[in-house]
């Protein structure tokens, strides 16, 4: 491939983490991002999500590393890692970049289509 021909990917792209592009681990990780123990119940019930599918978003953070999990007794704590906050700031700055451009982007759309129809 030349260099012509090799896609540039922005920056932005390359910062946005695919495993917060879900919604459901995003917010999962946005709750956390106090980085104190909470009960795995108060977030599911916060979130509105079935006890399976919060299990599995759970799981694909902390598998990641961006989730700690503890167990005391019946009950099950959560609580964000260091990876976790970084990779979640990093994730949430970049996803405000690309909300920027795509704003300036429809405003000057909306420019043009109002030019055409003058």
């Amino acid at each position: 491939m030349t260099s012509a021909a090799r896609v540039v990917i922005p920056a932005f792209q390359r910062e946005l983490d695919p495993l917060l592009l879900v919604p459901a681990r995003f917010f999962v990780a946005c709750l956390l991002a106090d980085a104190k123990w909470h009960e795995d119940v108060a977030v599911r019930r916060t979130l509105r999500l079935g006890e399976r599918g919060f299990a599995s978003h759970a799981e694909w953070l902390r598998a990641a590393g961006y989730l700690e999990i503890r167990t005391e007794g019946h009950r099950t704590k959560l609580r964000l890692s260091p990876l976790g906050l970084d990779r979640l700031t990093d994730h949430v700055a970049a996803f405000k970049r690309v909300t920027g451009t795509a704003a300036e982007l429809v405003a000057a759309a909306r420019r043009a289509a109002r030019k055409l129809c003058r």
